[in-house]
């Protein structure tokens, strides 16, 4: 999992976005985890002077690693994300501020660190992801998380990948996102459950 190995080289998860000289907010965590996933020349060739859709960065959009959309869905010319983290005070996206490992309290096995989503239309380059304070904590909706497979997954901060329930309740999954909060996350058929590979699933029907 390129965040955790991002993490391990750093000692600190990767923002969810860095700011721009404005004060805006120009990059995503998905540009600095590109040296983690073999995009090194990617990486190089994108300009961290300008914003994410300034003049150099423009022509790079159309490059998208295959690791950012759902397995099977990566085309020539895709520029949409499928993953996205959910920034929050109290989720493992803060911001502009980077987090810690030690600042998980309720384990990183128990806390999400990034989700599916299909409908939210965000570019891959784009600082933009899902907020913790205007989501969606059911399923199935774009300003949530969303999936093409029956049964979403998300990545938890020890990089497992987990299939979600769909017994699982808005209030389990909005305390699955936060790091300290001391709420239990049941495991199992209302919960979620650890899957060795999250392509390996059933797709909904078209």
């Amino acid at each position: 999992m390129a965040v955790a190995t991002y993490e391990q080289a750093n000692y600190h998860f990767p923002p969810a976005y860095q700011l721009g000289t404005d004060g805006q907010t120009w990059h995503s965590w998905r540009i600095l985890i590109l040296p983690y996933i073999e995009q090194d020349k990617l990486f190089k060739a994108y300009r961290f002077e300008e914003p994410w859709n300034g003049p150099n960065n423009t022509q790079l959009a159309d490059q998208m690693p295959k690791t950012f959309a759902f397995s099977g869905a990566h085309r020539a010319g895709l520029t949409t994300t499928n993953y996205l983290a959910v920034v929050g005070t109290e989720t493992m996206w803060p911001g502009a501020k980077s987090r810690k490992r030690e600042e998980i309290k309720d384990g990183t096995d128990k806390t999400i660190l990034i989700v599916e989503n299909n409908g939210l239309g965000v570019h891959w380059m784009e600082p933009r992801d899902l907020k913790f304070a205007t989501m969606d904590f059911g399923f199935d909706s774009p300003n949530g998380v969303s999936s093409w497979y029956v049964s979403p997954s998300v990545v938890t901060a020890d990089g497992s990948v987990r299939r979600l329930s769909r017994k699982m309740t808005p209030e389990s999954l909005r305390a699955a996102l936060t790091v300290a909060g001391g709420e239990e996350i049941a495991d199992g058929p209302d919960g979620w459950t650890v899957i060795p590979d999250g392509r390996k699933r059933e797709r909904k029907e078209p």
